[in-house]
C-alpha cells in the first residue's frame, strides 16, 4: 500500500501546505499567523478540490479492507484506531504552530517543525503498513483453509487432508472406504489446441459429472491441476469398480462444448482401499500408483492398488 493510499488527505494537504510556504519562503523570511492561517486554508481548498475532480482516489482508500474477513476487518480497525489516536497526536503538534497569534512566525521554525511532523507521520505509516501486511497474509492462509477449490465448486486439497486425518486418527473401519484418483487424459493437447479457458472449462464439466453420478456421502476433491481424488464410503470393491467404471463411460459419452466445437476427454483412474495403520501419504502413494498403471496400460481405464 502506497503512503497516499494509507492516510490521502493528510498527505495531500502536507504536500499543498508545503508548495505554499516553499513559494512564500522565496519572498519574505517571516509570516504573520493570519497569513499562515490563509495559506492553511488554500492548501485544504486545494486538496477538497482534487477530491472532487477525482485526481485523488478516496475510494480505493476507504474500500482497503472493506471486504476481508470479519475476525481481520475487527484487527484491522482495532489497529487504525491506534494509527488515528497518533495522527491526532500529530494533528496536535501542527496546530501549536499558530498558538501565538502576535508574534511574527519564523519559516525556519516552521519549516523544522513541519519536517518532524513529516518524520512522524512517516514513522506511523510504515507501522500502519505493517500490520496491513500480516492482515493480508492472515487472509491468504484463511483462503487455503477454506473447504471449496474456487473453480470446480469441489473440495479442495485442504479439505481432503483433513478429512482422511479425521478418518485414519480413529483408525476404526467398520465399513469400507474407497479411494480414486481420477485424471484427465490428455490435458495438455486440450490446453494447447484450446487454449486455457477451454481447460478451465473442462474441469468445471468433469466436477459436475463427478457429482451427478456419486451418491450423497460420496466426496469428490481437486487434488491439483487435472487430478481429482474421490472418497466413496460405505461400500465394498465390486460397488467402488461400478462406480469407476460409470464415471469412464460418462465421460467417454459426453463431451463438453467450447465455441461451439466437442473436446474429447477421457478420464484414468487408480482406486485403493483405506486399511489399518495407513497414513495421508500411504493413501496417496497407492493411489497414485494405480493411476499411474492407468496411464502405462493405455489411458481411460481403471486400475487398482491394495
Amino acid at each position: 500500500m502506497e503512503y497516499s493510499q494509507t492516510n490521502p488527505f493528510l498527505f495531500h494537504f502536507c504536500k499543498q501546505l508545503s508548495v505554499q510556504l516553499a513559494s512564500i519562503s522565496k519572498q519574505q523570511k517571516t509570516i504573520g499567523p493570519s497569513e499562515f492561517a490563509e495559506l492553511v486554508a488554500t492548501a485544504t481548498n486545494e486538496v477538497l478540490e482534487s477530491y472532487a475532480s477525482g485526481a485523488i482516489d478516496l475510494q480505493s482508500y476507504r474500500d482497503t479492507i472493506a471486504d476481508e474477513y470479519k475476525e481481520l476487518a475487527i484487527k484491522s480497525i482495532d489497529s487504525y484506531s491506534v494509527t488515528n489516536q497518533k495522527i491526532e497526536k500529530i494533528s496536535e503538534e501542527q496546530s501549536e504552530l499558530l498558538e501565538n497569534n502576535d508574534a511574527l512566525i519564523n519559516f525556519d521554525k516552521i519549516t523544522e517543525k513541519f519536517n518532524d511532523i513529516q518524520v512522524h507521520l512517516s514513522d506511523e505509516v510504515t507501522r500502519a503498513n505493517e500490520v496491513i501486511h500480516t492482515l493480508m497474509e492472515q487472509v491468504k492462509n484463511l483462503e487455503v483453509k477454506t473447504s471449496l477449490d474456487p473453480l470446480t465448486k469441489t473440495f479442495n486439497r485442504y479439505a481432503l487432508h483433513e478429512h482422511l486425518k479425521s478418518i485414519l486418527e480413529k483408525n476404526i473401519f467398520d465399513f469400507e472406504i474407497f479411494v480414486l484418483m481420477v485424471d484427465a487424459d490428455n490435458f495438455k493437447m486440450i490446453n494447447d489446441q484450446f487454449g486455457h479457458i477451454a481447460g478451465d472449462k473442462v474441469l468445471i464439466f468433469l466436477a459436475k459429472l463427478f457429482k451427478k453420478a456419486l451418491r450423497d456421502g460420496d466426496r469428490v476433491y481437486r487434488f491439483g491441476g487435472e487430478e481429482f481424488i474421490i472418497i466413496l464410503n460405505r461400500t465394498d470393491i465390486e460397488g467402488a469398480k461400478l462406480v469407476a467404471e460409470r464415471l469412464l463411460t460418462l465421460c467417454r459419452n459426453n463431451k463438453p462444448l467450447f465455441q461451439n466445437q466437442q473436446i474429447t476427454v477421457t478420464l484414468s483412474i487408480g482406486m485403493t482401499k483405506l486399511q489399518p495403520n495407513d497414513t495421508i501419504d500411504t493413501v496417496i502413494e497407492r493411489s497414485d500408483a494405480a493411476l499411474y498403471k492407468a496411464k502405462n496400460n493405455g489411458k481411460d481405464r481403471l486400475e487398482t492398488e491394495f
